[in-house]
């Protein structure tokens, strides 16, 4: 058969194809020829593909990592401009901030220009080289990942997000060095944290969007609304970047399109195909109604109309297709591409913050004004123009070419007219406007000298900040000199010796300073440490009444005896020498009375009440009377002993009982066995049968019994006795235990005798007899031991205790065997104490001069003796200052910080003066320039004396740290920078900007909205807002709001008037309350109009955060997740109906309760828009099968109880959980009361090859309802 050549159009493209090339080619084989014929041609490619591939045999090896030439003059040129930044900042011209700025743009621009340049050497040198080949054609790797390959690995950020203003210069294929590779290893960390927690995130975004969206099914095929999107809804100035194809296509048409003179006439429901929007595009047709999921009126459903195409086939969507997970898992899935920070959180790349127009040749560049131009400063410190209004720039060069460039109102012209201006320098910045929010931001600023502050034309202003505290603010910018000297710290109320301006050399005194003691006594010189301290014996007093026993004729020995006069011993607890505190423990009783033989429980009368449920440590007993019950208990390690018990439980035995091999009683009691704690216990006393008859009626309480009592069975208690009930083989006996009794008298204190001092009136000391018990009340101590109720202590209580003294205990020899107690108390001066704890004293030389003698008595305030303190170093005393804490400080200058410069002319012929600050390069006379930064110091006919300094630039509004006239050190604050940081709204970048918005949470510091058009004007710390019909509102705002307009100016409804993000709850307070108040709309519109304003709003944020990583999602998914999110009213006054002040409920069942309302004259019920997070949104569906399945269990549960819900089961997961068919799919009502029709098969031959798919499907739906019917039948 002959073909005809012209039919066929055979298209031959000769170029690249790549990834994005044979994505185009897949997307319109399918799209063109259905599934089989795409199926075919993908692999057809990918054989093909491999094949060559193959052949060309490309592999990555090190030599295809080629550095670009240009790279080493590019970084050269870069360091250059890097120095003169710094130098800049060391002479005073920019701050630390802008020097920070400066650094980072600079390196930033350089990494930028070396990767363009990589990408160009490749290009034009090496087309074929595999890197490049595999990074461009989309394979695998991208340009980023070649920069750091080839050009330069660039700017890292450290664990804070600052950004490093040390940058990588090198590459992996040249190496980095140690430095280098620490700096990268911050941010490589930070991206393997971001990818781990990247998946997490983005998991259970995906998961909270699918319970959202999970009951969203296409179960209608039209909801005929006359409602639709206009399209300067979709594409305008506020929405994202994207074309009206993207926004449009596969949307169906709300009106009918009608534009006569060209002969267009497009139906209602008109499928809006690429080529027809296209064509429309071309006849410029603006006005354009296209449905949406936002518009559509089905209930818990979106219909087909509204939906669109399915994305998948470019087909309308079927019923029964369940389009809520779908747009979940679109939304969901692409979480992990998305970062979850902003890099450089620190510095702003000047990128960042403005446009930056770079002039395109070399020329002279003019233009003109009708306003003067502001002088204003750059982010970098260089002086700029600000223009207040539209400008033209013309750029010309000598060939007569002539630039043109348009600036608008607003921006900064970094050059002058008539200036010349070279190619690629940055001539003009714009600002940008989108989204730009800045915050308040501090930085502080340290000397990397020490020395003497001055001030150079700093106007100190002295506020009051939030906490009360007195804080100092520069008005204007100036300078802080700090000029070189060191600083040292004399020791407190010193005497200075030396005068100021004073020329010393090493070893010569500056000051003294007196030794005095505060209390009077004899002078002791501890020999070893003489040098060190002072000692001043204050008093001493000796116990007379005892002696003390020393073992083996050594007084240091441990435990030594005190004896007293009455025969009682304590042994010493102290040692000899040792400074002792106000109530501490110096002696334990020897003998103690107070010891049990076994274990027990005990129980007491104290005079002081004790805490019996938790012991707080020992109590201290004066007097009274403890009980005590005795009880052996004995610990057995293993259940394997206690089977060779020779006695039974709860049986009597006699005193020296073998109860277990080798194990003896001690007394006669009943023995009990605890199997499961392994103890075996015997309770001591005597056992006495009950009669169940004759005694039913007697309380079986254990307790006390006094003597001359009767217990039971006319037995009489002789002495104080403990009953307690035992039922010994089911027969139920009274065990009589004994009670011990110890008595514990008050003891006496003891005075200690004064020893020679005749002038202290009042004894200082006591010695107290302490009795401590270490036992709660009724507390059971199991043990077979002894056990020590109390013990008996010596604890020395001093009456007047002062912090300056210090008692010592001390062993006296009272003659060759006797030796005595004697305390005594000491005041200690420590030399060290007295010039330590001030910076610097430890590098000045200081000696001590003592005045007294060892032995000598002195009085009170006596000079003891003299510090002496010596220079340190050779040089001039500088300055002088008496700081708060009464230290003084000096300023030692030396010669290597005085500095001549040689002049050649008269003196009257030189432009500065005594005392004068000035900078590098300031002119010293008409031929001489400085050098050096610092202070004038002095003049004679040859030089000029500098004093070097160095000057920090402070800006206006800093906070000052230092006075004029202090001495600092190096790294000591001199101020804190107060500047304005970007904050865009993307610095919450991708994945938790998304969350942000989809969980509608509380924005911090949002901006105010204005609440209707008017104009604007600040009044009284208000904002007010005057319409055209004279209407004022009157908005509260602080001082941290920073104002958007200018007074008198005209803003719009929702325009935001401050700085700040726009908070999605205010902007839907705002709307609602103007439509419903100002328009006077019925409250159903008001708050489908308020709705629909916020959910375009919801889609474009959404989609905005998206498209900036490089993610295009299809409008309609984000479209039915908001819808989810902006469906729900709340109750603020229910009228006559039985609705509930709170309750949340779909705004169509509040729609229809009102008409019914209305229809009997009753007052129908007053609502609110309400926005909930994608969680919220979740709980308050209709299904509490599905809210309890998502969070809360118990409280979705038990609230659905209360109120008797009912479920419906009209969503998925609820068919799924209770495990019946789900409603979608070919579970759809739809297709299950289809008919069984009984056709003919259709071969695959007959079968034309577009629509095999459809005929596979129909196929497999006949075979599902057939078996349905089958079971149903059955």
């Amino acid at each position: 058969m002959a073909t005809n050549e012209e039919d066929v159009k055979i298209l031959f493209t000769n170029g690249i194809i790549n990834k994005r090339q044979l994505k185009n080619l897949m997307y319109s084989t399918f799209h063109n020829y259905g599934v089989v014929k795409s199926s075919i041609i993908a692999d057809k490619v990918k054989n093909l593909t491999f094949h060559y591939a193959t052949k060309s045999g490309i592999s990555l090896s090190i030599e295809d990592l080629r550095v670009p030439q240009k790279k080493r003059s590019l970084m050269g040129l870069t360091n250059n401009e890097v120095e003169t930044t710094e130098q800049n900042y060391e002479v005073g011209n920019i701050t630390n901030i802008e020097r920070f700025q400066k650094v980072i743009d600079i390196w930033n621009n350089a990494s930028n220009f070396l990767k363009e340049e990589v990408v160009t050497y490749f290009r034009e040198s090496d087309p074929f080289n595999s890197l490049y080949i595999m990074a461009f054609s989309g394979a695998r790797g991208n340009i980023s990942q070649v920069r750091q390959l080839v050009g330069m690995r660039g700017l890292m950020a450290d664990p804070q997000g600052q950004i490093i203003d040390l940058p990588i210069k090198s590459n992996f294929r040249e190496g980095l060095t140690v430095t280098e590779y620490i700096i990268s290893s911050y941010g490589a960390r930070k991206g393997l944290v971001d990818t781990a927690l990247r998946t997490a995130d983005s998991g259970y975004l995906t998961r909270r969007l699918v319970d959202v969206a999970q009951d969203i099914i296409v179960r209608e095929e039209d909801c005929y609304t006359q409602d639709g999107l206009l399209k300067n809804e979709l594409i305008n100035e506020t929405s994202p970047n994207l074309s009206v194809k993207d926004r449009m296509i596969g949307r169906l048409l709300a009106e009918p399109l009608i534009k006569k003179e060209d002969n267009v006439i497009l139906p209602i429901n008109t499928q809006l195909t690429s080529n027809l929007l296209d064509n429309l595009h071309e006849l410029d047709i603006e006005k354009l109604k296209v449905r949406s999921p936002l518009t559509c009126t089905s209930i818990r459903s979106i219909c087909r109309n509204c939906y669109g195409w399915h994305l998948a086939y470019s087909k309308l969507v079927d019923l029964g297709e369940a389009i809520g997970i779908i747009a979940a898992q679109s939304i969901g899935e692409p979480g992990t591409q998305l970062t979850m920070r902003t890099f450089h959180t620190g510095g702003v790349f000047s990128g960042d913050l403005t446009q930056q127009i770079r002039a395109p040749f070399q020329g002279t560049l003019s233009y003109k004004t009708a306003e003067a131009a502001n002088l204003v400063r750059t982010l970098h410190g260089t002086r700029s123009f600000l223009i207040k209004e539209n400008v033209t720039l013309y750029i010309q060069n000598l060939k007569g070419a002539c630039s043109k460039i348009r600036l608008p109102e607003g921006a900064t012209l970094l050059s002058n007219t008539g200036q010349k201006v070279y190619t690629n320098q940055i001539i003009a910045e714009i600002k940008k406007d989108a989204n730009l929010v800045l915050e308040e931001d501090s930085k502080t600023v340290y000397t990397n000298i020490s020395g003497e502050v001055f001030f150079q034309n700093i106007n100190i202003e002295t506020i009051i900040d939030k906490q009360g505290n007195s804080v100092q603010k520069n008005r204007n910018p100036g300078l802080i000199w700090v000029l070189y000297g060191k600083r040292y710290s004399l020791p407190r109320s010193s005497e200075l010796v030396a005068k100021l301006g004073q020329i010393n050399t090493s070893g010569s005194i500056i000051a003294k300073k007196s030794i005095l003691n505060s209390y009077s006594g004899i002078v002791k010189f501890d020999e070893a440490s003489a040098t060190n301290e002072i000692k001043i014996l204050n008093f001493s007093l000796i116990l007379q009444n005892a002696n003390i026993l020393i073992k083996r004729n050594t007084i240091e020995e441990e435990k030594n005896i005190l004896k007293f006069d009455n025969g009682k011993k304590f042994q010493i607890d102290v040692q000899h020498n040792t400074t002792i505190q106000n109530g501490e423990t110096i002696a334990t009783l020897a003998n103690n009375l107070y010891k049990t033989e076994t274990g027990g429980t005990v129980t007491y009368n104290l005079e002081k009440k004790f805490a019996t449920k938790k012991r707080k440590g020992p109590g201290k007993l004066f007097s009274g009377t403890l009980y005590w019950i005795p009880e052996e208990t004995y610990r057995v390690e293993s259940s394997i002993r206690l089977e060779k018990l020779q006695t039974k439980n709860n049986t009597f035995i006699a005193k020296r009982t073998e109860i277990i091999p080798k194990t003896f009683t001690k007394s006669s009691g009943i023995l009990q066995v605890d199997v499961v704690g392994k103890e075996i216990s015997i309770k001591p006393g005597e056992l006495f049968k009950i009669n169940p008859a004759a005694y039913s009626s007697i309380e079986r309480i254990n307790g006390f019994v006094e003597p001359g009592k009767q217990i039971i069975n006319n037995i009489i208690a002789q002495k104080l006795t403990y009953i307690e009930f035992v039922e010994v083989n089911n027969i139920e006996y009274v065990l009589i235990r004994p009670v011990q009794k110890y008595k514990v008298a008050r003891e006496k204190e003891f005075f200690l005798n004064q020893n020679f001092f005749p002038h202290i009136q009042e004894q200082n000391f006591k010695i107290k007899t302490v009795k401590k018990i270490f036992l709660k009340n009724w507390e059971h101590i199991k043990s077979n031991g002894p056990v020590e109720l109390l013990n008996t202590f010596l604890t020395l209580d001093i009456i007047n205790n002062s912090s300056k003294l210090q008692s010592k205990f001390e062993i006296l020899q009272k003659n060759k065997d006797i030796y005595q107690l004697q305390v005594s108390q000491y005041e200690i001066l420590k030399i060290d104490d007295l010039i330590t704890n001030y910076s610097n004293v430890h590098n000045i030389k200081i000696a001590t001069r003592f005045l007294v003698n060892k032995n000598q008595y002195v009085t009170s305030s006596s000079t003891l003796a003299q510090l002496e303190i010596f220079f340190p170093i050779k040089g001039t005393l500088g300055a002088i200052k008496n700081n708060t804490a009464n230290v003084n400080e000096i300023l030692i200058l030396q010669d290597k910080d005085i500095r001549p410069v040689p002049h050649f002319s008269k003196l009257a012929e030189l432009k500065v003066k005594v005392g004068e600050l000035i900078r590098t390069g300031a002119q010293l006379s008409t031929s001489t320039k400085s050098e050096y930064s610092g202070q004038i110091y002095s003049i004679d006919k040859t030089n000029v004396y500098i004093r070097l300094g160095r000057p920090y630039l402070i800006s206006q509004g800093a906070i000052l740290e230092v006075e004029s006239g202090s001495l600092v050190q190096r790294l000591d604050k001199l101020a804190t920078l107060i500047y304005e940081k970007l904050k865009t709204v993307d610095i919450v970048q991708g994945l938790p900007k998304v969350e942000e918005i989809l969980e509608a949470r509380k924005i911090k510091n949002p901006c105010i909205l204005a609440p209707h058009e008017g104009y604007a004007n600040v009044r009284n710390s208000k904002i007010e807002v005057t319409n055209d019909k004279g209407y004022i509102t009157a908005i509260n705002f602080t001082q941290r709001d920073k104002i958007r307009f200018s007074n008198g100016s005209y803003v719009k409804l929702i325009e935001p008037l401050t700085d700040g993000p726009i908070s999605p709850h205010e902007k839907l307070d705002t709307l609602f309350n103007y439509y419903y108040y100002f328009e006077k709309l019925a409250i159903n519109e008001a708050c489908r109009q308020s709705f629909r304003e916020l959910q375009l709003f919801l889609v474009n944020e959404v989609q905005r955060t998206y498209l900036s990583q490089g993610v295009q999602i299809a409008d309609k998914h984000i479209e039915i997740i908001v819808k989810q999110m902006t469906s729900k009213v709340r109750i603020e006054d229910s009228g006559d109906t039985i609705l509930l002040p709170g309750e949340l409920l779909n705004l169509y069942q509040v729609e229809i309760i009102t008409k019914s309302s209305l229809a009997v004259n009753e007052q129908a019920p007053f609502y609110t828009p309400l926005l909930l997070g994608i969680t919220k949104a979740s709980l308050n569906s209709d299904s509490f099968i599905s809210a309890a399945s998502f969070q809360e269990t118990t409280r979705v549960l038990t609230e659905a109880a209360i109120e008797g819900k009912k479920d419906w089961l009209h969503g998925l997961k609820e068919n799924v959980i209770i495990g019946r068919l789900i409603p979608a799919g070919t579970g759809f009502k739809h297709y299950k009361d289809l008919e069984l029709q009984t056709n003919k098969p259709n071969t695959v031959i007959q079968t034309q090859a577009a629509n095999i798919k459809d005929t596979v499907l129909r196929s497999r739906f006949n075979q599902l309802v057939e078996k349905q019917k089958n079971m149903l039948d059955f």
